[in-house]
């Protein structure tokens, strides 16, 4: 299943980059403290920088390879939640991380100026969840 393809209607992709490289996603694959899930890996291999409009009321971006390991070194995110990859952000200081947090692995919500582990919030258990099944889309939209 092809989750770009499946996403619910209350998303609409608004822009995307190339896909990235498998050399790129070789290279978050070894700088990641975590499995890269394969949810993960299937969406970059099809798109990057996919800017998402979240029922017109916000956007989501999910980065690609390259701007998983960029924004996870500048921002030192490992430093500050360990088992943890940033994948993507709220183009308002908001990070979307997979974590291993207090409510178990999924996609966490944290401010990029206060990672905290007790602070993060638990939107889905998985990508596919969210952008298909709508799973977290309103705790998306509270925060």
């Amino acid at each position: 299943m092809n989750i770009l393809d499946n996403i619910s209607s209350m998303y609409t992709i608004d822009a995307k980059k190339s896909p990235s490289k498998e050399e790129e996603i070789k290279a978050l694959q070894d700088f990641s403290t975590i499995d890269v899930p394969t949810e993960f890996i299937e969406i970059i291999q099809l798109a990057s920088d996919i800017e998402i409009n979240v029922s017109d009321q916000m956007y989501i971006r999910i980065w690609g390879a390259s701007g998983c390991i960029e924004m996870n070194e500048a921002y030192e995110v490992q430093k500050y939640l360990p088992n943890s990859i940033a994948i993507g952000d709220d183009e308002g200081g908001g990070a979307l991380i997979y974590l291993q947090g207090k409510d178990g692995f999924g996609i966490y919500y944290t401010r990029f100026a206060d990672f905290d582990i007790e602070e993060a919030v638990k939107i889905a258990p998985s990508l596919t969840e969210l952008l298909v099944n709508n799973v977290g889309v309103n705790t998306l939209l509270d925060i």
